[in-house]
Parts: C-alpha cells; sequence; structure tokens
C-alpha cells in the first residue's frame, strides 16, 4: 500500500512537472509568436534588406535594346554617307546645265574695251523644266530648251527665244567653289563664249518722288484679241509690270502725268515710255487700244476703295 500510494504521489508529481514545463513551454511559444516593436524593427528592416538585395540582384538590362538601336546607327550611316556622296558630285563633279550663267557682253563693237560701265550682264537661267529665262536689265525673254549628247560624248545644246533657233555645242567645267563656267560653242565658228554661274541681279528702280496712285488706273488691265495678249499691271506703291503673251516681261515704275502714264524700265540702260492713256466707261484705254481690267483686279480695287472710305467715315464720327 505504501508503495501504491509513493508511485502515484511520484505520479501526480511528474504531471504537475509536465504540466508546468508545458504552460512555460506555451507562454515562450506566445511571447516567440506575439510580435514586439523589436519585432516590427527586425521585420522591416529585414524587408529593406530583402529589397536592397532584389535591387543589387536585379538582372543586366536586355541586350534586345542594342540590337534594336544597332539597325538605326546603321540606316543613320548609310544616309549620311548618301547625302556626302551627293553633295561631292554636287560641288565638284556637277555638269548639269541647270541654273543661272552670266554673260558680260561690251554695248560697242569693240571687244577689246576694258570699261566695265561699256558692259552689260545677259542672264541665262535654265529651268529644270526646260523653260528658259533670258534676262537684260528688268526685261525678260521665256523660252524653252533641249540637251543631247552623241556616242562621243559631245554635248548639244538647243534654244528656242523669241521665236528664233539656236543650236550649239555646250561644255560645263568648275566647281561650286571655285566657280562653275558654261562654254558655248559652234561647229562654224571659233569663237567660244564662257558663261558663269550666278544669280540674276536687276538693277534698281525708283518710283518718282511726285508719284500719287490713282484708283482709276491701278490694277491688271488686259488687252487680248485671240492673237496676241498684252497686260500691264499697275501697282498703287508706283510699280508697273508689262506681260506681252507670256514671252516677254518687264518690270519698271510709272508716273502719271495730265493724260500720260510715264513708264520707266531697263534694258542695257534705262528706257523712258510714254503712253497716252484715258479711262473709258468699259475699260483703260492706252495707246488708243482698250484695256479691260481683270475681274481679280477689279474686285481688290473695290476692297481697297471701300476700305479707305470706311476709314475717312470712322475718323470723320
Amino acid at each position: 500500500m505504501d508503495e501504491n500510494k509513493e508511485f502515484l504521489a511520484s505520479e501526480n508529481e511528474a504531471e504537475s512537472t509536465n504540466t508546468d514545463t508545458t504552460s512555460e513551454t506555451t507562454e515562450n511559444t506566445a511571447e516567440l509568436t506575439e510580435p514586439t516593436e523589436n519585432n516590427e524593427d527586425t521585420l522591416l528592416n529585414t524587408e529593406e534588406v530583402s529589397d536592397s538585395v532584389v535591387i543589387k540582384m536585379a538582372p543586366a538590362p536586355k541586350k534586345n535594346k542594342k540590337l534594336l538601336q544597332l539597325p538605326i546607327i546603321i540606316g543613320i550611316v548609310i544616309v549620311a554617307a548618301a547625302a556626302i556622296t551627293l553633295f561631292v558630285i554636287k560641288a565638284f563633279f556637277d555638269t548639269s546645265i541647270v541654273g543661272t550663267w552670266i554673260e558680260t557682253v561690251p554695248l560697242t563693237s569693240d571687244t577689246s574695251s576694258s570699261d566695265e560701265a561699256a558692259n552689260f550682264d545677259v542672264y541665262y537661267t535654265f529651268n529644270n523644266d526646260g523653260t528658259l529665262d533670258y534676262t537684260v536689265g528688268t526685261m525678260s525673254w521665256n523660252g524653252t530648251y533641249t540637251v543631247s549628247a552623241d556616242d562621243s560624248g559631245n554635248q548639244t545644246l538647243e534654244m528656242v527665244l523669241n521665236g528664233s533657233q539656236t543650236s550649239c555645242n555646250y561644255t560645263v567645267s568648275g566647281n561650286m567653289f571655285t566657280g562653275r563656267t558654261l562654254e558655248l560653242s559652234t561647229s562654224s565658228s571659233t569663237t567660244k563664249v564662257d558663261l558663269k554661274s550666278g544669280s540674276v541681279v536687276k538693277p534698281e528702280l525708283k518710283v518718282d518722288k511726285d508719284f500719287k496712285a490713282n484708283d482709276k488706273v491701278t490694277g491688271t488691265w488686259t488687252y487680248d484679241n485671240g492673237y496676241a495678249k498684252m497686260t500691264y499691271k499697275f501697282n498703287d506703291d508706283g510699280t508697273v509690270e508689262i506681260n506681252q503673251s507670256d514671252s516677254i516681261k518687264a518690270e519698271g515704275t510709272y508716273l502719271i502725268k495730265n493724260n500720260t502714264i510715264i513708264i520707266k524700265y531697263y534694258y542695257t540702260d534705262e528706257v523712258e515710255m510714254d503712253v497716252a492713256y484715258s479711262v473709258e466707261s468699259n475699260g483703260l484705254k492706252l495707246n488708243d487700244i482698250l484695256y479691260t481690267k481683270d475681274d481679280d483686279s477689279a474686285k481688290t480695287t473695290a476692297a481697297v476703295t471701300e476700305a479707305a472710305t470706311e476709314t475717312a467715315t470712322t475718323s470723320a464720327k
């Protein structure tokens, strides 16, 4: 009996000890499980460290971008090379006749004269569309041209100007830095003509200080009989433009004096032309030829006149 009591007592003590141990273990587990401020900081630090690790361990940029950029770089290089090639060809090896060429012509038959004042410049402008502009002073003639080459490489230029046709051989030499030269020659003559590349320079014509605009004259006036067409455009700034069948054009100034319009323009020197005029109910008579006003010109003049009238009325009020 005593042994049984001792055995039971031992079992009770053991259970008590196990219970206490279990309780302590549970409390410790709870303490570990329950977050504390220090634990939160630890978790945050852990997350930061984790993020930093992720950043440091981030993979390098994909090489695909470099592969995509390579064709672009190659394209730019090709375009740049093509542009440079075209520039070199244009600058040093351009044998095209297209452009403006200047011929200096003496006023007299004495070609040995070195007096620059006795010379005048003639401008040949060969356009891409096969048209030709021949300019002297403020006058210009419109024509056409064609170029061709034979099997030997000889180049031929044919010009049709003012109803006249001219054929000659030509060569282009020089470059854009030292200047280009167009040499014209014919098989029937040993004389060669050299033209220098350049641009058209027209003489400056000053409007007369006594000029006053006249609304009855200002505008574009045309005479057209079906065979010939003549147009005068009198601008309100004192300049005039004359056009004959789109083949001959002239720029100048004009002055209205009594019953005359005095027109000045340049050919090899200043030229003055007097045109008798009268205002008719159905147009403007110039040298006894009746010119009618273009519709657009009439509308523009009417609008200007109306605007001027409204301005004067407003100012009066």
